[in-house]
């Protein structure tokens, strides 16, 4: 995580601005700071850039670093487990 050059795919990039856009439900499967693995089910609300690290946004007011992201899935039922 500590790669501050990390970029999504283009691909995945452009798939995550779809589902933003089409504000689907997906579950984000990421690595916390502390190397535990978490994962978060809700609405990615934006993909933005801050001091050269690239972030994703839930709605959940959860800010990722892709760098942590280990897998994305569409189309999930939030709030079940």
């Amino acid at each position: 995580m500590d790669n501050t050059n990390f970029r999504l795919a283009c691909g995945l990039y452009e798939q995550v601005e779809l589902w933003s856009m089409r504000r689907t439900a997906v579950k984000v499967v990421f690595e916390t700071t502390d190397g535990l693995t978490q994962e978060v089910k809700g609405i990615i609300t934006d993909v933005y850039v801050r001091s050269k690290v690239e972030y994703i946004q839930m709605n959940t007011n959860l800010d990722i670093v892709t760098s942590a992201i280990k897998g994305i899935e569409a189309d999930v039922i939030i709030g079940v487990n």
